[in-house]
């Protein structure tokens, strides 16, 4: 009988799980540097009221922080990518800044904004705002105009040629952009809320880390973690719903 790829996978992550917790009970790596599964599964009842509480203080960061990043993102990038005159001014820009550490700002938005969840929510966006931006204008840039021909010359016009021949095109890589900006977004409002906060998912694990309880650590590295796949999740099935979408609409209106 053949085995489920679901059944595999769940026997390859029980393997895992049992080897990670042999090596950890045989002492061949420090508990500070390896807390064992089971050290973790302690921590929900040490530390999982405290990380409760902080769930929705990043939750609400993250979810303003994504709609910031997501909204500047997209607008920034379809106006600088549509036009010349910007494409060629401020998108070398674009990349330069991107191409520094933004946590070198982080002390001047902790001055300008302070410790609470404003400073985070900024630092969170900005450091979304610019894959999105740019994955943005390389989809405008890139957009075939002959496609716009082609749809004119087949009878379409208006908002019509827009939803058949424009959005498609350009969902894809959009989408593709917002799911790596989204990560970014996270990872930025976690990393902040570590250097200088009083509460949060991040101040907890930077405060577990300082004394030296690494199986709180781990227990909250693993909420980040399940708050990247959740997040990620639904942006990979969008993504590629949208290619099949350009792809039908394409052939569609080809015939």
């Amino acid at each position: 009988m053949a085995v489920s790829s679901s059944a595999r996978k769940a026997f390859y992550a029980i393997l895992c799980l049992a080897i990670w917790q042999a090596i950890c009970s045989a002492g061949l790596v420090s508990p500070i540097i390896l807390a064992s599964p089971l050290s973790i599964v302690l921590a929900v009842r040490t530390s999982g009221s405290e990380y409760l509480a902080a769930i929705p203080f990043t939750l609400f960061e993250i979810v303003v922080g994504i709609c910031v990043a997501w909204i500047l993102g997209v607008g920034a990038g379809l106006l600088i990518g549509t036009s010349q005159l910007l494409s060629v001014a401020i998108a070398p820009i674009l990349s330069a800044i991107f191409a520094v550490p933004l946590i070198v700002w982080y002390p001047i938005m902790l001055i300008w904004f302070g410790l609470g969840a404003e400073s985070k929510i900024v630092f969170g966006a900005a450091g979304g705002f610019f894959p999105i931006a740019l994955n943005t204008v390389t989809a405008a840039q890139s957009f075939d105009r002959r496609f716009v021909t082609l749809g004119r010359s087949l009878g379409a016009s208006g908002p019509r040629l827009y939803w058949k021949f424009v959005f498609p095109l350009l969902l894809p890589p959009i989408i593709a952009g917002l799911r790596i900006g989204t990560s970014f977004v996270v990872i930025g409002i976690l990393v902040s809320e570590m250097i200088a906060s009083t509460e949060g998912i991040g101040f907890w694990i930077s405060t577990y880390r300082t004394m030296f309880q690494t199986g709180d650590v781990y227990l909250g590295i693993l909420l980040a973690l399940s708050a990247c796949m959740l997040l990620n999740w639904p942006l990979t099935v969008l993504e590629r719903r949208a290619g099949a979408w350009r792809d039908a609409e394409l052939l569609t209106f080809g015939r």
